[in-house]
């Protein structure tokens, strides 16, 4: 049997055969525009500012998350062959573009720039770019005329099609898109906190009788050792304090590009009407499709020049990596009047703290995996949660809980007159 082979940094090579329906669909959506357009969009924010190497795509991440689905089906097809059969293309096509909606700069980071007081809707866009592109709804008719809707649906989550289907790429616990990104993400940074035992999780997935995946217990220890990596990643790398000032950053270009409306120097069409809007959702596909990598650094080039000292300043920053610098806030701390001193000392060197001092803090990066998560197939047949049958979960969860950091962000001339500079 012909394959197609793509060079992979984790697995060394992964495959898609021409002969084999599911994987054939990969192979031309991938060639599809919007599926391109995913090696313009960045994968970890800021990342690049603190791991010099992760200057990787969505693309090779959308890539990675199709394999490891297809890799899955074929596993629970030995026990379930009709019903996986039934769904496989909807869910291989699913696996493969459930990011193209994503935007720049930085894909989640990019709504806290250009949205935050608006939810992350990467997954509904997505949705309606495979229901009115031409190109991608046009692949799938070819496959079945039905088979954009049903894409559609695994990406909601929803109540009309069986939950595993959605569940092997947006599941509580392991899922083919975190088992990838956890992984490359961690290889691209040149850290070890994000790997763990792919094949051992794979070939421990069951559906089980209600119709959802769940994990054998006898392959508990390789799901725990997935959470741990999942959490040391977000601690380390995703929460890193550099990584989310340089997202404070971000924010402050677009509310002062914002603020200064008329007299802003440059803006393109797309980026005018983004900075018109108050979320993505209703944004022409044309304007999602624009907001890329090198659009946003072609404006922040542009910015980096314009006659507002503000802008061009933040500009100039992200550019040449002249970030804001942290002070940590501890639990005996007053945050009160810690920020109160803050910005004060930001004001005395010339900043306005509107743009230049920020509150920042890591998130619990577990929080809906209490709610839903993995259910454990145990040895006896019967199932259980991942909480009953694993005391080092419930730890996990509760640690992640509790051990919330915050730190305020401003520049380094204001720390220094606060005493806290290194």
């Amino acid at each position: 049997m012909s394959k197609v082979a793509f060079a992979d940094v984790v697995h060394q090579t992964i495959y898609f055969s021409p002969e084999i329906p599911s994987e054939a669909l990969v192979l031309e959506l991938i060639d599809a525009r919007w599926v391109q357009r995913l090696r313009e969009i960045g994968q970890t924010g800021s990342g690049r500012l603190v791991y010099m190497f992760s200057e990787h795509s969505r693309f090779g991440h959308s890539m990675g998350v199709a394999y490891l689905a297809n890799h899955l089906m074929n596993q629970l097809a030995e026990s379930s062959p009709e019903l996986v059969g039934k769904y496989r293309l909807a869910i291989s096509a699913a696996a493969l573009l459930h990011d193209v909606g994503h935007i720049a700069p930085g894909s989640h980071a990019a709504y806290k720039a250009w949205f935050p007081d608006a939810h992350d809707v990467h997954e509904s866009i997505s949705t309606k770019i495979i229901l009115e592109d031409p190109e991608i709804s046009g692949i799938l008719k070819r496959y079945d005329p039905g088979l954009p809707e049903l894409v559609g649906k695994i990406l909601d989550e929803s109540d009309e099609i069986p939950p595993w289907t959605w569940e092997i790429i947006s599941g509580g616990g392991w899922n083919v898109d975190r088992g990838n990104w956890c992984i490359v993400d961690s290889v691209m940074a040149g850290v070890t906190y994000g790997r763990y035992n792919i094949p051992a999780l794979l070939e421990s997935i069951v559906i089980d009788p209600g119709g959802h995946l769940a994990v054998k217990e006898n392959r508990l220890d390789a799901m725990v050792h997935f959470a741990i990596a999942r959490h040391s990643m977000y601690r380390q790398v995703y929460q890193h304090r550099v990584l989310l000032a340089a997202e404070k950053l971000n924010r402050s270009l677009v509310q002062r590009a914002r603020d200064l409306g008329s007299k802003l120097s440059f803006a393109d069409e797309h980026c005018a009407r983004v900075l018109k809007a108050t979320t993505p959702i209703n944004l022409p596909l044309s304007t999602i499709f624009a907001m890329q990598e090198s659009w946003w650094r072609y404006h922040l080039s542009r910015w980096s020049h314009d006659p507002d000292p503000i802008l061009r300043d933040l500009a100039e920053r992200v550019l040449y990596r002249r970030l804001l610098k942290t002070i940590r806030i501890r639990p005996e701390d007053d945050k009160t009047s810690l920020m109160r001193g803050a910005e004060d000392a930001v004001k005395r060197v010339g900043f306005d703290p509107r743009y230049y001092l920020y509150e920042i803090s890591g998130s619990d990066v577990h929080a809906g995996d209490l709610k839903q998560s993995m259910l454990v197939q145990l040895d006896d047949g019967r199932l259980e949660s991942l909480s009953q049958s694993e005391p080092l979960w419930n730890a996990l969860m509760s640690e992640s809980r509790k051990s919330e950091r915050r730190w305020i962000a401003l520049p380094a001339e204001a720390k220094k007159i606060l005493g806290r500079a290194r």
